[in-house]
């Protein structure tokens, strides 16, 4: 029993310190003026915070939920009241990691992420992209978002699919640094 309540209170602090990060990160970019410059093209081929829909769900598997909803109420704007907000966010906490379980599944993906390699890595971070895709665009057709302002379907996978793979890469690289440093 003490077990349980002990896994039960990492993955609530996990999904705290997810959310935070899905923030962070959103804002982050959102102030470097990344989206600003991309909004008279298309806002959405570069997503990164992305790359955490996919490490949460990694990390605290279907818990990774809550937190995303939670930082859908942070991010997600469109100019919608509040209850369109909520149902965005929980389309949009739903759908990454809901494909990364089907996609893991598919790759034999072990629960430990013991067999997790670069290639799986990277088919489960475009399954995630293509799963969001997919939900928010069922979550604004829900609350009757304008479809000519709706973002494109093929434009929400490649920005979350290239915002995930530039996180990794960039950690990777950190990571690399890092390694290299302590070796000295």
């Amino acid at each position: 029993m003490q077990m349980m309540e002990e896994s039960i209170r990492y993955k609530v602090g996990m999904a705290v310190v997810f959310s935070l990060l899905y923030v962070g990160t959103y804002r982050l970019f959102q102030s470097m003026g990344i989206y600003q410059e991309l909004i008279s093209f298309d806002p959405w081929l570069f997503y990164p915070p992305a790359f955490l829909r996919l490490a949460a769900f990694l990390v605290i598997g279907y818990w990774s939920i809550p937190a995303l909803f939670v930082a859908g109420f942070c991010c997600i704007d469109f100019g919608m009241d509040l209850t369109g907000i909520a149902i965005v966010s929980a389309f949009c906490a739903v759908g990454g990691p809901f494909a990364v379980d089907m996609a893991g599944r598919v790759t034999a993906l072990k629960a430990s992420l013991s067999n997790l390699t670069p290639s799986r890595l990277l088919i489960l971070s475009l399954a995630c992209a293509i799963g969001n895709a997919a939900f928010m665009k069922m979550g604004l057709s829900i609350v009757n978002y304008e479809t000519s302002k709706m973002p494109d379907y093929l434009s929400i996978v490649i920005g979350d699919t290239i915002g995930t793979w530039v996180m990794i890469y960039l950690i990777k690289g950190a990571l690399t640094l890092y390694g290299k440093s302590l070796k000295n």
